[in-house]
Parts: C-alpha cells; sequence; structure tokens
C-alpha cells in the first residue's frame, strides 16, 4: 500500500539566503526579505508537493548489500509539479534573477524539508512491526547506479495521483524536482536518525550541502 503524507511547507529563510551569499546588511539582502513573502504566496499557489512511501514485504533485490539483507524496505517518492519550475524559469527570462533564484531555492528546501517529514512518519511504522531503518540510499548518489530509479519508481506505477511522475530515456526523473530513495528495514538495524545528515551524505558536490548542520531539517 501506498502512503501518501501531508507535509508541511517549512523553510529557514536565512538559511536559504547563507546558500545564496546574501550577506546581511546589504541592498540584495533588503531586496530579498522585501519580495520573499511574495515568493512564499505563489509557492503555496504552485508547489503541488507529494510526498508518499510504500513498506515492501518483498524485498528487492538491488545490489546494495546493506538493504538487500534486510527483511522489508521503504521505498520513498518526493514530487512538485512541473508548474513552480515553470515560475521559477518565467521570472529568470524576464530579468527576474533575483526572484527566480530566490524561488528555486526555497522551493528545493521545501520539497527536502517535506521528504525528512515523510521519512519520520516512515521510521514510526517500520518501528511498530519491530524494524528500524538503514540509512538513506538514493540512485546516483555515491556507487548506486541511477538506472535503479526505474526498479524504485516501478513500486508507484500502478497510482493514478503519480502518472505524472516519469524517468526519462537517460534515467532522469520528470518533473525535475523529483526524488527517489529506498530504505532497508530489519530488527537487526540499529536505531538512527532518518533526518537528512550532510556529514554522512555521500553526494559531496551538492548545492545544498551545509557544512557543519546534522540535518536537513529546520523547525
Amino acid at each position: 500500500m501506498i502512503e501518501f503524507i501531508h507535509a508541511k511547507l517549512q523553510y529557514d529563510q536565512n538559511r536559504i539566503f547563507r546558500r545564496l551569499h546574501i550577506d546581511s546588511g546589504s541592498y540584495v539582502h533588503e531586496c530579498s526579505e522585501e519580495i520573499f513573502p511574495q515568493l512564499e504566496s505563489l509557492v503555496r499557489e504552485k508547489l503541488h508537493m507529494i510526498h508518499c512511501f510504500r513498506i515492501l514485504d518483498t524485498p528487492l533485490q538491488l545490489g546494495i548489500p546493506d538493504i538487500d539483507r534486510c527483511e522489508k524496505q521503504v521505498v520513498c517518492l518526493s514530487s512538485c509539479g512541473p508548474e513552480i519550475l515553470q515560475a521559477a524559469d518565467a521570472l529568470i527570462q524576464q530579468g527576474d534573477f533575483l526572484e527566480g533564484y530566490l524561488l528555486n531555492d526555497l522551493t528545493n528546501e521545501i520539497l527536502f524539508n517535506g521528504s525528512d517529514q515523510m521519512n519520520r512518519i516512515a521510521e514510526a511504522r517500520v518501528e511498530a512491526m519491530n524494524c528500524h531503518l538503514t540509512r538513506r540510499y538514493s540512485p546516483g548518489e555515491g556507487s548506486v547506479p541511477l538506472e535503479l530509479q526505474r526498479d524504485l519508481l516501478s513500486c508507484f506505477q500502478n497510482e493514478p495521483a503519480l502518472q505524472h511522475i516519469h524517468l526519462t530515456e537517460s534515467f532522469m526523473l520528470a518533473p525535475e524536482k523529483s526524488m527517489l530513495y529506498i530504505f532497508g528495514a530489519d530488527p537487526r538495524n540499529p536505531k538512527r536518525s532518518v533526518e537528512h545528515d550532510c556529514s554522512q551524505c555521500p553526494n559531496v558536490g551538492c548545492f545544498f550541502r551545509m557544512e557543519g548542520s546534522s540535518s536537513y531539517f529546520c523547525e
């Protein structure tokens, strides 16, 4: 069964400003604070965010030892509709670069935070089954082949609400702002945090990497 999660729109404005190198006290910072409420309204109108997961009692064999040895697996999907990406692109094309970059980064932060909310719910579900999760594995990160996107997405193929999410010929997800990943779940696993930990993530070149921060999620 696929479980859909209604995630809250959560973000850290200061974190976004730091990532975009918008310094406090600058003219750009002043402008950014002024336009941010409008961008939040645009996000609420056009984000169309989906978060869902499925617990597999018959595990997939993916060639990832930490996952393959587990009794169960949890496949997770997070996605935003194409409308928000189109809105950010439109702003940039008309020369409103600051607004476009802020909107794009705000969208990514909300999507990441929503996925962390989903992970905590998935963690609670498997703990009720006396299991604990492994770390998160994402196709295309580290040694995990990108082609595994096909196997993970197949877990959601018969759900009408997800029919717009598909893979390109190069195994990239569309809409672009989408994420697929998997946890193993097993009674032998030690309990660990499921919030995204940048210090443990193999994607060291990620633009959203926050050094010195144990988790991407922010209350």
